[in-house]
Formats: structure tokens, C-alpha cells, sequence
């Protein structure tokens, strides 16, 4: 019988918390401190925008902030919490009952309103645009719930947002933090940022940013061999090295290499893990990526975007960083006229932000790789497609 009992604890992609949190130190001090300042009755300074590459972990991040919600206040006060999605959010009706905690505010509200065939969507999104004296009721309401119990709202996948919604959700979350303690936490990919800016909401600049990139080497090991010893399953310092660099510190393929180690494991019934079970393991781990990052490579080549895009990827195979100006003249030398031609090269550069190849970090101007191995798979897969299409030596 096995010595190994129980589900394997490792979650990749699911934006569940993983067994083990490592290297996120920082950023949960920050909302502990923001959580602190409105247990006691204070607003936070600005809302939360909280960005980085998918499967660096920003839902895990909404998850565990909900967690910390539940498990630390416990006072009359306490601090609830909402969390959403933009497909959840398609008009102000639906996004005032995210916000607001009586689930019979609509009819309390629609007292006398309502008449055959009314529509509350409509009704709404009427009253929102005509900024009529229900809007006004409506803000009440939320603040005086606010004040009573402090509202931290999570909005996930918000760079999707209809931007109508995304800016009355702003304005919303304005006027209640003068008033009263309110968060609200927008969680998207780089592109997130970008999209904040047309939206309309000229105060959205003041919200802090928080980018959510791969972890350091020391996380990384502990995000790996903690759980794996809490099963009674052992790897030393030197077999877990080359694990450590092949996931790249990246989340999703720590989880990836956790879960099928762990497999393997229980699977032979192993306490100890060696050279020969990581070999074995990293087949499997190769195959995965590769079918992840051959997706995202036929997306850039959908968007006509592949042969920047293979440029970009030389770019980094010598550097870790680069400018905005030296990416748009690499974008500019390698796309069709015609493309140039519907589409500047900031819209081009935009893209490939949204799509994750590139972005920059909240406290930096440069800009680095969304995935570095996906860079050398594209540019890897350019070369065989430049070598399959050369002529034969005789």
C-alpha cells in the first residue's frame, strides 16, 4: 500500500490557492495594511489595479485576499467582500447588485416603478445615463452599508469590461471612498492598464498599481518542495535545481511541475525523489508547454503579428530588458505595409502587451518578457520553419 494517501495538492491553472504561497510576501503586506486601515474605519488612499502575464497568479491573489477577509475580522465592523467578473457586470443594475449587500434593494427601490413588461436592465441603464435621483439613493445606500460593514469588491479578467460599465464602476467606487471605507481591486493582464486609460475616468491614474510577476529562485523551491515534504515525499537541493529553471519561476509551470512530480510519486510509491524521476517528469512538463505556447503562437500569427514577434524574441535572447521606442522600430521594420497602414505602431504594440509576449511592470519604464521560453519556443519554431523550407545540400 502506499505511503502516499490523499488528492495531489498542486493547482495548476485553476486560480485556486496553491498548497504553498510562496514569494507573495509583498504583496500581502500591502493589502494587509490596506485591510488594517479599513477595519478602522478609514478609506484606502486609491483603488487596486493589480496586473501581470496569465498564470503569474493574480486570481490566486483575489482568492487568498477573500480568505484573509473571512479568517481575520471578526468585529461588528467586519469587512465583506464581493468579487465578480465583467460577464457578471453587462449593465449598472447588475452591477449594484454585486455592490450592495440587501439582495431586495431592487424592489424596495422599484416601489411604484414597476408597471408590465418593465425591464430593470433598461430601467437602469436609463437612470444611470440621465445621473437621475436614483443614482443618488442608490450611492446612499452603498455608502451607509459601507460604513457599517467595509466593502472590498474584486473585479477579475477586468481588462474585458464593457467600458461603459468599467466607468460607472469607477465613478461608483469614487464617490463612496470619499465617504466611507471601499476597495476596489481591478485583477487583468497588461493590457489592463491601457484599457484603464480609455475609459473615461480621469482620476483612474491616482489607483496603485500592483504587478504581479514570476517569483525568485528561493519561492520557487518552496513553492515546490514544501508540499511535497507535507506528503512525505523528499528532493534534494540539487536534483530540484534544474526543476527551478526550467519552470522559469513562472507560476503556472511551478504548479505544473508540483502536480507531476507529486504523480509520479505516488505512483511509484517514492519518498525520494532523483535525477532519473525528474527526467521523466520533464517530458511530460515539455510536451504541456508546448502545446500552451503553440496556441499563443498561432494567435500571434493570426494577428499578423509572428515576424515582430520573432524579432522581439531575438531581442531577448541577449537581454532581459528593453525601451518602448526600440520595440516599436523592431514592430515597424517587421510588419506588412498594409498593416502599417490600418494600424499605427502603438496599436501593433498594444497588442502584443494584451497578448502577453511583452510587458512592463508598475515600477518600471523598461520592458521584459511576458514568458522567456515562449520567446525561444517562437523563435525555436521560426528557425525549423526557415530550415524546412531550405533547399537540400546534395
Amino acid at each position: 500500500m502506499t505511503q502516499i494517501e490523499g488528492l495531489n495538492p498542486f493547482t495548476p491553472g485553476t486560480g485556486q490557492l496553491p498548497p504553498y504561497l510562496a514569494g507573495r510576501e509583498n504583496e500581502q503586506g500591502r493589502f494587509r495594511q490596506i485591510l488594517a486601515k479599513m477595519s478602522a474605519g478609514r478609506s484606502p488612499a486609491a483603488n487596486m489595479v493589480m496586473y501581470g502575464p496569465r498564470g503569474m497568479g493574480k486570481t490566486v491573489l483575489l482568492n487568498w485576499l477573500i480568505d484573509e477577509v473571512e479568517k481575520t475580522d471578526t468585529k461588528d465592523n467586519s469587512i465583506r467582500t464581493s468579487s465578480a467578473t465583467p460577464n457578471q457586470l453587462k449593465n449598472p443594475a447588475e452591477i449594484w447588485g454585486f455592490l450592495l449587500s440587501d439582495e431586495g434593494w431592487m424592489e424596495k427601490l422599484l416601489s411604484g416603478e414597476t408597471t408590465a413588461g418593465f425591464d430593470a436592465k433598461v430601467f437602469f441603464a436609463k437612470k444611470w445615463k440621465e445621473k437621475s435621483p436614483t443614482n443618488k439613493i442608490l450611492l446612499n445606500t452603498l455608502i451607509s452599508e459601507c460604513k457599517k460593514n467595509p466593502l472590498v469588491f474584486l473585479l477579475d479578467e477586468a481588462h474585458t469590461m464593457e467600458p461603459e460599465q468599467c466607468h460607472a464602476l469607477l465613478n461608483i467606487s469614487q464617490q463612496v471612498q470619499n465617504e466611507a471605507p471601499f476597495l476596489l481591486v481591478l485583477a487583468g493582464t497588461p493590457g489592463l492598464a491601457h484599457f484603464l486609460t480609455t475609459v473615461g475616468a480621469s482620476f483612474v491614474e491616482r489607483s496603485t498599481k500592483m504587478g504581479i510577476a514570476r517569483l525568485d529562485a528561493q519561492a520557487t523551491a518552496d513553492a515546490i518542495v514544501k508540499p511535497l515534504n507535507e506528503h512525505g515525499i523528499n528532493i534534494d537541493d540539487s536534483t530540484l535545481a534544474p526543476v527551478v529553471e526550467d519552470s522559469q519561476h513562472y507560476p503556472y509551470f511551478i504548479q505544473l511541475w508540483g502536480e507531476a512530480l507529486w504523480d509520479l510519486a505516488k505512483e511509484k510509491d517514492l519518498q525520494k525523489l532523483t535525477s532519473q524521476e525528474i527526467a521523466e517528469v520533464e517530458t511530460k512538463i515539455e510536451n504541456r508547454r508546448s502545446n500552451f505556447y503553440e496556441q499563443r503562437r498561432a494567435t500571434l500569427d493570426d494577428l499578423e503579428l509572428l515576424p515582430a514577434a520573432v524579432a522581439i524574441a531575438a531581442l531577448f535572447q541577449d537581454t532581459e530588458t528593453t525601451t518602448r521606442d526600440y520595440l516599436k522600430e523592431i514592430i515597424a521594420d517587421n510588419l506588412p505595409a498594409d498593416s502599417l497602414a490600418t494600424q499605427s505602431v502603438n496599436e501593433h504594440l498594444r497588442t502584443l502587451i494584451r497578448h502577453e509576449f511583452i510587458w512592463n511592470p508598475p515600477d518600471s519604464i523598461l520592458f521584459e518578457a511576458g514568458i522567456p521560453s515562449l520567446m525561444k519556443y517562437v523563435l525555436d519554431r521560426q528557425r525549423e520553419h526557415v530550415q524546412e523550407r531550405s533547399p537540400t545540400a546534395e
